[in-house]
Protein backbone atom coordinates (compact mmCIF):
# COMPACT_ATOMS: atom_id res chain seq x y z
CA UNK A 1 0.00 0.00 0.00
CA UNK A 2 1.45 3.32 -1.09
CA UNK A 3 0.68 6.35 1.07
CA UNK A 4 1.45 9.99 0.40
CA UNK A 5 2.56 12.04 3.41
CA UNK A 6 4.10 15.34 4.42
CA UNK A 7 7.23 15.35 6.53
CA UNK A 8 7.23 16.94 9.97
CA UNK A 9 3.48 17.37 10.36
CA UNK A 10 3.26 16.42 14.01
CA UNK A 11 1.38 14.65 15.50
CA UNK A 12 0.62 12.87 12.20
CA UNK A 13 4.08 12.34 10.71
CA UNK A 14 7.66 12.76 11.85
CA UNK A 15 10.79 11.39 10.23
CA UNK A 16 12.98 9.08 12.28
CA UNK A 17 16.24 7.25 11.60
CA UNK A 18 14.27 4.15 10.61
CA UNK A 19 11.40 5.77 8.70
CA UNK A 20 8.35 7.63 9.97
CA UNK A 21 6.22 7.73 13.09
CA UNK A 22 3.06 9.52 14.16
CA UNK A 23 -0.69 9.20 14.50
CA UNK A 24 -1.07 9.03 10.72
CA UNK A 25 1.47 6.20 10.54
CA UNK A 26 -0.41 4.21 13.20
CA UNK A 27 -3.75 4.74 11.43
CA UNK A 28 -2.23 3.60 8.14
CA UNK A 29 -0.91 0.50 9.87
CA UNK A 30 -4.41 -0.31 11.15
CA UNK A 31 -5.72 0.03 7.59
CA UNK A 32 -2.89 -2.08 6.20
CA UNK A 33 -3.69 -4.92 8.60
CA UNK A 34 -7.43 -4.67 7.90
CA UNK A 35 -6.84 -4.81 4.14
CA UNK A 36 -4.39 -7.70 4.39
CA UNK A 37 -1.77 -5.83 2.42
CA UNK A 38 2.00 -5.84 2.78
CA UNK A 39 3.99 -3.03 4.30
CA UNK A 40 3.11 0.62 3.79
CA UNK A 41 5.46 2.54 1.53
CA UNK A 42 5.63 6.31 1.78
CA UNK A 43 6.07 9.02 -0.80
CA UNK A 44 6.64 12.55 0.43
CA UNK A 45 4.56 15.24 -1.27
CA UNK A 46 6.31 18.44 -2.25
CA UNK A 47 3.11 20.50 -1.89
CA UNK A 48 -0.44 19.97 -0.61
CA UNK A 49 -1.76 20.06 -4.17
CA UNK A 50 0.80 17.49 -5.34
CA UNK A 51 -0.13 15.17 -2.47
CA UNK A 52 -3.84 15.32 -3.20
CA UNK A 53 -3.26 14.99 -6.95
CA UNK A 54 -1.20 11.84 -6.32
CA UNK A 55 -4.24 10.16 -4.76
CA UNK A 56 -6.65 11.46 -7.41
CA UNK A 57 -4.47 10.14 -10.25
CA UNK A 58 -3.67 6.82 -8.56
CA UNK A 59 0.03 7.53 -8.06
CA UNK A 60 -0.66 6.90 -4.36
CA UNK A 61 -3.34 4.67 -2.83
CA UNK A 62 -4.16 6.74 0.23
CA UNK A 63 -3.33 9.72 2.39
CA UNK A 64 -4.29 10.01 6.06
CA UNK A 65 -4.58 13.16 8.15
CA UNK A 66 -6.31 15.24 5.48
CA UNK A 67 -8.77 17.93 6.53
CA UNK A 68 -12.20 17.72 4.94
CA UNK A 69 -13.32 20.38 2.47
CA UNK A 70 -16.34 20.28 0.20
CA UNK A 71 -14.19 21.06 -2.85
CA UNK A 72 -11.90 18.11 -2.16
CA UNK A 73 -14.86 15.80 -1.62
CA UNK A 74 -15.93 16.30 -5.24
CA UNK A 75 -12.69 14.67 -6.40
CA UNK A 76 -11.87 12.21 -3.59
CA UNK A 77 -13.56 9.85 -1.17
CA UNK A 78 -13.09 10.57 2.53
CA UNK A 79 -12.99 7.92 5.23
CA UNK A 80 -14.50 8.28 8.67
CA UNK A 81 -12.65 11.08 10.49
CA UNK A 82 -10.31 9.89 13.24
CA UNK A 83 -9.83 13.41 14.56
CA UNK A 84 -11.14 16.95 14.38
CA UNK A 85 -8.95 19.99 13.87
CA UNK A 86 -9.78 23.68 13.96
CA UNK A 87 -8.03 26.53 12.21
CA UNK A 88 -6.05 28.67 14.66
CA UNK A 89 -2.88 30.75 14.99
CA UNK A 90 0.42 30.04 16.74
CA UNK A 91 2.37 33.03 17.96
CA UNK A 92 4.55 34.27 20.80
CA UNK A 93 3.07 34.19 24.28
CA UNK A 94 3.80 37.91 24.70
CA UNK A 95 1.75 38.81 21.63
CA UNK A 96 -0.51 41.85 21.54
CA UNK A 97 -3.00 40.22 19.17
CA UNK A 98 -5.99 38.35 20.55
CA UNK A 99 -7.14 36.45 17.48
CA UNK A 100 -9.82 38.89 16.42
CA UNK A 101 -9.72 40.17 12.82
CA UNK A 102 -9.21 43.75 14.03
CA UNK A 103 -6.12 42.80 16.07
CA UNK A 104 -4.63 41.03 13.05
CA UNK A 105 -4.87 43.89 10.57
CA UNK A 106 -1.59 44.28 8.66
CA UNK A 107 -0.08 41.32 10.52
CA UNK A 108 1.92 38.78 8.48
CA UNK A 109 0.72 35.20 8.86
CA UNK A 110 2.52 32.15 7.50
CA UNK A 111 0.30 29.46 5.97
CA UNK A 112 0.68 26.29 3.95
CA UNK A 113 -0.22 26.87 0.33
CA UNK A 114 -3.51 25.25 -0.79
CA UNK A 115 -4.28 24.02 2.74
CA UNK A 116 -7.81 24.08 4.14
CA UNK A 117 -6.68 26.35 6.98
CA UNK A 118 -5.17 28.89 4.57
CA UNK A 119 -8.50 29.26 2.82
CA UNK A 120 -10.34 29.69 6.12
CA UNK A 121 -7.90 32.34 7.36
CA UNK A 122 -7.96 34.32 4.13
CA UNK A 123 -11.73 34.45 4.45
CA UNK A 124 -12.04 35.44 8.13
CA UNK A 125 -9.00 37.76 8.34
CA UNK A 126 -9.08 39.63 5.02
CA UNK A 127 -6.89 42.52 6.19
CA UNK A 128 -3.90 40.37 7.17
CA UNK A 129 -0.96 39.63 4.88
CA UNK A 130 -0.44 35.95 4.14
CA UNK A 131 2.86 34.37 3.22
CA UNK A 132 2.35 30.94 1.70
CA UNK A 133 4.85 28.09 1.93
CA UNK A 134 4.80 24.92 -0.15
CA UNK A 135 5.00 22.48 2.78
CA UNK A 136 4.20 22.42 6.50
CA UNK A 137 7.89 21.90 7.24
CA UNK A 138 8.81 25.09 5.36
CA UNK A 139 6.06 27.08 7.09
CA UNK A 140 7.10 25.85 10.53
CA UNK A 141 10.76 26.61 9.81
CA UNK A 142 9.84 30.15 8.78
CA UNK A 143 7.94 30.65 12.02
CA UNK A 144 10.72 29.19 14.19
CA UNK A 145 13.32 31.39 12.50
CA UNK A 146 11.24 34.54 12.94
CA UNK A 147 10.60 35.02 9.22
CA UNK A 148 6.88 35.13 10.04
CA UNK A 149 5.65 36.14 13.51
CA UNK A 150 2.41 34.18 13.30
CA UNK A 151 1.73 30.70 11.90
CA UNK A 152 -1.74 29.65 10.81
CA UNK A 153 -2.93 26.06 10.49
CA UNK A 154 -4.80 23.18 12.04
CA UNK A 155 -4.97 23.00 15.83
CA UNK A 156 -3.47 19.50 16.07
CA UNK A 157 -0.39 20.53 14.08
CA UNK A 158 0.06 23.84 15.86
CA UNK A 159 -0.47 22.33 19.32
CA UNK A 160 2.09 19.61 18.61
CA UNK A 161 4.66 22.32 17.83
CA UNK A 162 3.75 24.70 20.64
CA UNK A 163 5.26 25.37 24.05
CA UNK A 164 3.15 26.47 27.04
CA UNK A 165 5.99 28.71 28.21
CA UNK A 166 6.74 30.57 24.99
CA UNK A 167 3.79 30.31 22.58
CA UNK A 168 0.07 31.03 22.44
CA UNK A 169 -2.69 29.39 20.40
CA UNK A 170 -5.33 31.87 19.26
CA UNK A 171 -8.25 32.28 19.35
CA UNK A 172 -9.66 30.12 22.14
CA UNK A 173 -12.41 28.91 19.81
CA UNK A 174 -11.11 28.00 16.33
CA UNK A 175 -12.13 30.04 13.31
CA UNK A 176 -13.45 26.86 11.73
CA UNK A 177 -13.44 23.11 12.33
CA UNK A 178 -13.11 20.14 10.01
CA UNK A 179 -12.87 16.40 10.27
CA UNK A 180 -9.45 14.82 9.72
CA UNK A 181 -9.49 11.47 7.94
CA UNK A 182 -8.02 9.51 5.05
CA UNK A 183 -8.60 10.05 1.34
CA UNK A 184 -8.66 7.57 -1.52
CA UNK A 185 -9.58 7.94 -5.17
CA UNK A 186 -13.27 7.77 -5.96
CA UNK A 187 -12.86 4.50 -7.84
CA UNK A 188 -11.24 2.71 -4.91
CA UNK A 189 -14.31 1.77 -2.91
CA UNK A 190 -12.72 -1.40 -1.55
CA UNK A 191 -9.87 0.44 0.15
CA UNK A 192 -12.32 3.05 1.44
CA UNK A 193 -14.42 0.34 3.07
CA UNK A 194 -11.34 -1.25 4.61
CA UNK A 195 -10.18 2.14 5.91
CA UNK A 196 -13.58 2.85 7.44
CA UNK A 197 -13.65 -0.53 9.14
CA UNK A 198 -10.14 -0.12 10.54
CA UNK A 199 -10.78 3.41 11.80
CA UNK A 200 -14.18 2.49 13.22
CA UNK A 201 -12.76 -0.48 15.09
CA UNK A 202 -9.92 1.66 16.43
CA UNK A 203 -12.35 4.25 17.77
CA UNK A 204 -14.60 1.58 19.27
CA UNK A 205 -11.63 -0.11 20.95
CA UNK A 206 -10.56 3.24 22.43
CA UNK A 207 -14.04 3.80 23.82
CA UNK A 208 -14.11 0.26 25.22
CA UNK A 209 -10.89 0.91 27.14
CA UNK A 210 -8.59 -1.37 25.13
CA UNK A 211 -5.17 -0.74 26.65
CA UNK A 212 -3.16 -1.07 23.45
CA UNK A 213 -5.42 1.22 21.46
CA UNK A 214 -5.51 3.84 24.18
CA UNK A 215 -1.73 3.78 24.45
CA UNK A 216 -1.42 4.23 20.69
CA UNK A 217 -3.87 7.14 20.43
CA UNK A 218 -2.86 8.85 23.69
CA UNK A 219 0.78 8.90 22.64
CA UNK A 220 -0.05 11.39 19.90
CA UNK A 221 -3.11 13.37 21.01
CA UNK A 222 -4.08 12.20 24.52
CA UNK A 223 -3.00 13.00 28.08
CA UNK A 224 0.73 13.62 28.30
CA UNK A 225 1.10 14.38 24.59
CA UNK A 226 1.83 17.83 23.20
CA UNK A 227 -1.80 18.06 22.05
CA UNK A 228 -3.05 17.05 25.50
CA UNK A 229 -6.65 15.97 24.90
CA UNK A 230 -8.39 14.13 27.74
CA UNK A 231 -9.48 10.54 27.39
CA UNK A 232 -13.07 11.55 28.05
CA UNK A 233 -12.82 14.17 25.31
CA UNK A 234 -11.43 11.67 22.80
CA UNK A 235 -14.06 9.09 23.77
CA UNK A 236 -16.83 11.65 23.38
CA UNK A 237 -15.60 12.58 19.89
CA UNK A 238 -15.30 8.96 18.82
CA UNK A 239 -18.71 8.17 20.27
CA UNK A 240 -20.26 11.03 18.31
CA UNK A 241 -18.65 9.92 15.05
CA UNK A 242 -19.69 6.30 15.52
CA UNK A 243 -23.20 7.17 16.69
CA UNK A 244 -24.06 8.57 13.28
CA UNK A 245 -22.17 6.01 11.19
CA UNK A 246 -22.13 2.65 12.94
CA UNK A 247 -23.39 0.48 15.76
CA UNK A 248 -21.44 1.06 18.95
CA UNK A 249 -21.07 -1.00 22.09
CA UNK A 250 -22.43 0.05 25.48
CA UNK A 251 -19.49 -0.88 27.67
CA UNK A 252 -17.91 2.55 27.78
CA UNK A 253 -17.18 3.73 31.31
CA UNK A 254 -18.36 7.32 31.85
CA UNK A 255 -15.48 9.68 32.50
CA UNK A 256 -12.83 7.15 31.56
Amino acid sequence: MNAVIFEEVKPLYSKTDSGYEGFGVDVLEQIRMQSGRGQVSYQVASTVKDGIDAVITGKADIACGVAFTWDRSTQLSYSLPFGVSGTRLLTSSDTTVDGTPDSLKEQTIGVVKDSASAKVLESVIPDATFKAFDTPAEALSAYNSGEVPILGGGTLWLAANSSPETTALLPFRPYGRSGVGCIVSQNNGKLLSQANLAIGQMMQAYMDGDAGTREMVDRWIGPGSSVGLTRSGISSLYGLILSITAEISTVVTPGS
